[in-house]
């Protein structure tokens, strides 16, 4: 199951801003079947968001964030079929859309104009597409409901593998489990698995073949590192009591939250070079991660960054469970050296050395940078608001091991899953 994630950003008309906030209010009042996107109704979608960056030099952008399964083709047949007027009612509030009566050409080709991809991303839950997490879900509540009932029998103390087998019988007996029983294959095929650690093991050697151009290279590339490092501005951020209060009101609604945030990128081609050359190598590397995890960090369903305004800012986008705080601990205590590596390239941020070192290892100035650059979204929907990472791996788990023929040890683990 292929996963796609992109955004499409527009720049909202000042003038009709007020109409924009109206339609995000009736969207939030009823996410799953408003009138204008039904997000339901999506069932390749697994996140959404709509979020409105305000911004002096840069004017108010909208920016629309699609996490979904397939080709952005099959799903914006998808979109406009289920909320094309809806949309052709928001981007009528955006510059340069044609406006007039809604027409679904027209429309398509206006978003297709303002795809933004990302240049890395992070997917926790890869080859589960949004059907199957939901079903996979369901399957799992069954499944507990039984074996609860297993247990007031006065079954319960049964060999594991004898547990085992009257789940198995269970579940052939219920015609609306059919869809459980069928072969569901890996959750990714083994080019999936292993192209990415070729490219890494092709880029190694030829860092070695390389290596009498890039020693030099490297050199120049660390003295202009360091001069910048101690010339660039050290101007700290510091978000208002009123903007994390926003912030505040928006978070911890759900076992999920929301995460979006626009930094402006360091001036010059030097830091703009690093910081593509760094997010490459961070895309690369997160194409090994495939389960559950981002280095050691197991809360991440969907995560982005793009680059935008020709690489003057950078937009980064997640879709994370817990609080943010413990979000924020896990990158500090994880993943320092790859969240230095891609911030230290941005204004406001704790400043680094070596590019890696340092930075977000100042918890309490990254903290105070992640919070002023992050806006809350306008609207943010989730097909599964009540599942975590680790839930999610754990339902497939549960479904792929269920029709196995385990041993007694294999067939207890099979059971701590639930």
């Amino acid at each position: 199951m292929v996963q796609t994630i992109l955004t499409f950003i527009t720049r909202v008309n000042p003038a009709k801003s007020a109409r924009l906030e109206e339609i995000f209010e009736e969207i939030e009042q009823n996410l799953d079947s408003n009138p204008h996107i039904p997000f339901a109704a999506l069932p390749s979608l697994h996140f959404a968001s709509f979020v409105v960056f305000e911004d002096d030099a840069y004017g108010p952008y909208l920016v629309f964030e699609n996490n979904f399964d397939g080709s952005l083709d099959t799903y914006l047949d998808e979109l406009l079929r289920h909320a094309g007027k809806g949309l052709h009612e928001i981007y009528d509030c955006c510059e340069d859309y044609p406006g007039g009566s809604y027409d679904a050409s027209k429309l398509a080709a206006y978003l297709r104009a303002r795809v933004v991809r990302p240049s890395a991303y992070h997917i926790g839950n890869v080859g589960r597409g949004a059907q199957r997490i939901k079903q996979e879900c369901t399957l799992r509540d069954r499944i507990q409901d039984f074996l609860d009932e297993l247990i007031a029998a006065g079954k319960g103390k049964e060999a594991p593998v004898s547990l085992h087998k009257y789940v198995q019988q269970f579940v052939r007996s219920d015609s609306s489990l059919a869809w459980a029983r069928g072969d569901i294959g890996p959750r990714q095929t083994t080019a999936e698995r292993i192209v990415p650690w070729l490219k890494i093991a092709a880029l190694a050697l030829g860092a070695i073949i390389l290596l009498p151009v890039l020693i030099p290279a490297a050199i120049v590339w660390a003295v202009v590192l360091l001069i910048l490092e101690n010339i660039e501005s050290k101007r700290p951020q510091t978000a208002t009591s009123n903007h994390i209060r926003k912030l505040n009101e928006r978070e911890d609604r759900i076992v999920q939250n929301h995460l979006a945030s626009i930094t402006i990128v360091k001036p010059g081609w030097f830091r703009r070079g690093t910081l593509r050359s760094v997010l490459w190598l961070a895309n690369l590397l997160a194409r090994t991660s495939n389960k559950g995890e981002l280095r050691g960090i197991p809360s991440i369903h969907f995560a982005h960054w793009s680059l935008i305004d020709n690489g003057r800012r950078l937009l980064f986008l997640s879709n994370y469970d817990g609080s943010w705080i413990s979000y924020l601990d896990d990158f500090i205590d994880k993943a320092s050296i790859g969240l230095t590596g891609i911030w230290s390239n941005t204004v406001g941020f704790p400043p680094a050395k070596f590019l890696v070192f340092k930075g977000a290892q100042d918890e309490a100035g990254f903290k105070s940078f992640s919070r002023d650059s992050q806006t809350p979204a306008r609207v943010w929907y989730s097909a599964y608001p009540d599942l975590t990472v680790q839930n999610i791996d754990k339902d497939s788990a549960i479904r792929e091991d269920l029709f196995t023929t385990p041993d007694d040890n294999a067939a207890k683990n099979w059971l701590r899953l639930f």
